[in-house]
């Protein structure tokens, strides 16, 4: 009976002495380092446009009359680009004498680890941009004053109402509670295409390695 395709495949990757296997491990190959090369890139260009968007910040903070809201968003956004840039290197330090499946699936699994740290870290900075940009936005005198009109009876707490105070603490609080999905939207808009990609490229490796 005539072998299907799927078993001449899953043959010619498992056997080195089969016709098909070095084509298909060179497929798989090239694949797999596409797929990394186009993720390390869009790394990189990310960080690059972190920090030029941290030295925007600071000196339109600077601008406005507000450099300590400015100086603070300045260096958060520095933490979370010093921890992309060691991830970096870390990644071109992964073992490159592996198989095409085992350095992709150490690349994924690298990849896992990373988006949990930057999770894990931005359960802090988010809630402490979103009080540093209220702060800087309170700074300013026109957004204070058409507060302070509408909250002419309010308690004040450190010159601010209290249902304002209050209103910031919850949102800060809520960017705490949902930094991990925060942070998953914006890396599946930015890199959902070719994570996806990626989990594509190892189900077709472990499907053949079965």
């Amino acid at each position: 009976m005539a072998k299907s395709i799927e078993k001449i495949w899953q043959e010619g990757f498992m056997n080195s002495d089969a016709l098909i296997a070095p084509k298909l491990n060179s497929l798989y190959e090239r694949k797999s380092q596409h797929i990394i090369d186009k993720l390390m890139r869009m790394g990189k260009h990310n960080l690059i446009g972190l920090a030029v968007m941290a030295f925007v910040l600071l000196f339109g903070s600077i601008l406005l009359g507000v450099p300590y809201t400015g100086t603070v968003i300045f260096i958060l956004l520095a933490i979370a680009l010093v921890f992309g840039v060691k991830r970096m290197e870390e990644m071109k330090q992964l073992d490159s004498s592996l198989d095409s499946y085992e350095y992709l699936k150490s690349f994924d699994n690298f990849l896992k680890e990373t988006i949990a740290g930057y999770t894990r870290m931005y359960r802090f900075v988010y809630p402490a941009l979103t009080l540093a940009i209220f702060q800087g936005t309170w700074s300013l005198s026109g957004f204070r004053e058409h507060f302070m009109a509408g909250s002419a009876h309010a308690y004040l707490v450190n010159g601010v109402p209290a249902p304002v105070l209050v209103g910031v603490i919850f949102i800060a609080s809520l960017t705490a509670l949902f930094a991990g999905t925060i942070y998953r939207i914006d890396v599946n808009f930015f890199y959902g295409r070719v994570f996806k990609k990626l989990n594509e490229i190892l189900t077709d490796m472990e499907e053949l390695r079965k």
